[in-house]
């Protein structure tokens, strides 16, 4: 039988939620920037060998450049060379300090030795290097390994260059070089030109009647084309062939003959398209009608231009919202699979309001195509809605008159709950269902706090903590269903202090007091999700600027954080972790959580106005955890 004080206890959840639930439905929702994405480049040699034309047999000259991912010169750029014997008849290296390292220009910076066989070449504000070597000719094949030592954030890269002294050298380039190839252009071919040519002396020829082949960086072939008498060959390729769009690589390639050596050129290009959106759910630029308080619901498809062409992928990005000439984003939504569901909220209309919907990229090689203007019908708001607000006032009525009521003793010991939300947030809990014996164990069920949809491969541990490490007493992880069963080992019984872990590989980790064994409901939250609350958290502590009504959002703290980078770089990394479609692991979540400000940062606004620090989370503001 329900006691009196439960039953209080009950009105008064039912009056909180009620009112909420009235609080959510008149409130607007605010769209944050859409995530910045900070990216590292990547360094590029291109380099080949020429007779240098000496009075020596052996002397050559070994020239490159190095550039960065948009092909612009990586100004300072240091290389490295190791030279190796090309079928392994010399053990070792090739002892460059004998080699008589020169620079080939009278003026330019003079190779370093780094060891015996490793020298430096220097790169000049262009990226160029060169050097002239003197190779033990009768030996005949070599190979030149090279690598980029740049700084800032560009990776480092490697190229190795074959040298035969038997035939002679061929250097491929691309005529001009390619950097940005549009995949969706009208004209469904795209042509390339590769000038093939031979060096002696200092005097350059074009290799005629050379085949030549042309690639991407994944091997996929593309063409095939002979050199004419300039040494020139023209590779016609079909759009669809170039592959995703995004950043890669162009490659020509020469085999090899009996009296010409093999060779190879790489061009960095970044394949472009647009992205087109159509929004399924409408007829004649007309949605059906909805309730702009309650949301409208925008569903949105995206497909890349150049897919009727043939290459393949799907489009990244967010679509934004806006309603009316008003340049504030109402709704926004990541790309998941090339579809979109954001959901708008404004303020009622009579008329029927006009929603502008656009394409955001993610990636500099993705590009917005059209934009949708569409009509959004209103209905009216049901009087029906005013009903959680005279119900929430009805029951707070009753429980002032039951609180004035003497409580009564329970009479039958209840099982413990889960944890209920606070401020109607859904948290992490564990909840016994059911008491069971000790010697079966644990048994349940793991599932998401917000969505109720099951975690699969989530790890449930039974631990006991000691003074030097925590033993793992028995462990087991959720199926498909999300279920799992736990069983102590024989001989080992539960004591105080035993703790139930429960985390998901996306899921944080839950660590509760060992309930009794039985039946049990665990709810988890997803690690983004906590990010986002420890940030609101976080805010709402500290107070102005940063806390904001009805709730700070991390754009809101990067603009409120202002010169403080730390703030700024910690809300811009949850940003695109809670919003930018990515995966946030435990690697992740531990990152972000490593540029969080201090914990002991004392709060501003409301410590000075004498009010105390607020709870940053659910743990913080006294809750169970």
């Amino acid at each position: 039988m329900m006691t009196m004080r439960t039953w209080r206890l009950g009105v008064l959840a039912f009056a909180t939620s009620f009112a909420a639930a009235a609080a959510a439905a008149t409130s607007t929702a605010r769209a944050d920037p859409p995530p910045r994405i900070h990216l590292r480049g990547s360094a590029h040699i291109d380099a080949h060998w020429a007779r240098a034309g000496g009075t020596h047999a052996g002397e050559v000259s070994l020239a490159g450049t190095v550039v960065d991912d948009t092909a612009r010169a990586v100004s300072g750029a240091r290389v490295g060379l190791r030279i190796a014997s090309a079928d392994g008849s010399s053990p070792g290296l090739l002892s460059l300090v004998n080699a008589a390292p020169a620079a080939c220009s009278e003026g330019a910076a003079p190779p370093s030795v780094e060891a015996a066989d490793a020298l430096v070449l220097p790169a000049d504000d262009s990226g160029r290097f060169c050097v002239r070597l003197v190779l033990p000719a009768a030996r005949g094949a070599w190979v030149a390994h090279l690598d980029s030592r740049t700084a800032g954030p560009i990776d480092a890269s490697r190229l190795d260059v074959p040298i035969d002294l038997s035939l002679a050298p061929v250097t491929l380039r691309f005529d001009p070089e390619p950097r940005n190839v549009q995949l969706d252009e009208d004209d469904p071919v795209r042509s390339f030109i590769a000038v093939a040519s031979t060096e002696s002396d200092g005097v350059t020829t074009g290799a005629a009647q050379v085949l030549l082949s042309l690639s991407t960086e994944t091997g996929a072939m593309l063409a095939t084309a002979t050199t004419d008498a300039n040494g020139q060959a023209r590779f016609d390729v079909p759009a669809g062939k170039l592959g995703a769009p995004g950043r890669g690589e162009l490659r020509v390639a020469f085999a090899g003959s009996t009296t010409a050596g093999s060779a190879l050129h790489t061009a960095p290009v970044e394949r472009r398209t647009h992205v087109d959106i159509a929004a399924p759910d409408a007829r004649e630029g007309r949605l059906p009608p909805g309730l702009p308080e309650d949301g409208v619901d925008v569903r949105v498809a995206a497909t890349l231009r150049c897919a009727k062409l043939g290459c393949p992928g799907a489009p990244t990005g967010t679509i934004e919202v806006r309603v009316g000439d008003d340049e504030t984003i109402s709704g926004a939504c990541s790309l998941e699979g090339g579809e979109a569901q954001a959901v708008a909220r404004f303020a009622s209309q009579a008329e029927p309001a006009q929603l502008h919907v656009r394409y955001v990229p993610d990636a500099p090689w993705l590009q917005p195509g059209n934009e949708l203007s569409l009509l959004q019908p209103v209905r009216p708001p049901s009087p029906l809605r005013k009903l959680p607000l005279l119900l929430a006032g009805v029951v707070a009525i009753a429980w002032l008159v039951l609180a004035r009521l003497p409580p009564r003793k329970s009479t039958a010991a209840r099982p413990s709950r889960a944890p209920a939300s606070h401020g109607g947030r859904p948290e992490a809990g564990v909840e016994l269902v059911r008491a069971g014996p000790a010697a079966q164990g644990w048994t349940g069920r793991l599932h998401d706090a917000h969505d109720g949809y099951a975690v699969a491969g989530a790890r449930v541990a039974v631990e006991r903590r000691g003074f030097e490490r925590i033993e793992a007493l028995a462990e087991t992880r959720t199926d498909a269903a999300g279920a799992f069963a736990l069983l102590l080992p024989p001989g080992v019984g539960p004591q105080p202090g035993d703790e139930l872990v429960c985390e998901g590989p996306l899921h944080g980790q839950l660590r509760r007091p060992l309930p009794e064994a039985g039946e049990l409901d665990v709810a988890l939250v997803l690690r983004k999700r906590a990010l986002l609350d420890r940030l609101v958290g976080w805010a709402r502590r500290r107070g102005l600027p940063y806390d904001a009504r009805p709730e700070p959002t991390p754009g809101h703290v990067r603009r409120a954080a202002g010169g403080e980078f730390t703030v700024a770089r910690w809300a811009d990394a949850v940003e695109r972790a809670a919003f930018g479609g990515q995966v946030v692991d435990a690697r992740a979540e531990g990152e972000i959580e490593r540029l969080a400000p201090s914990a002991t940062e004392g709060p501003r606004a409301n410590e000075s106005a004498g009010q105390g620090p607020r709870a940053t989370n659910e743990k913080d503001a006294g809750r169970p955890r």
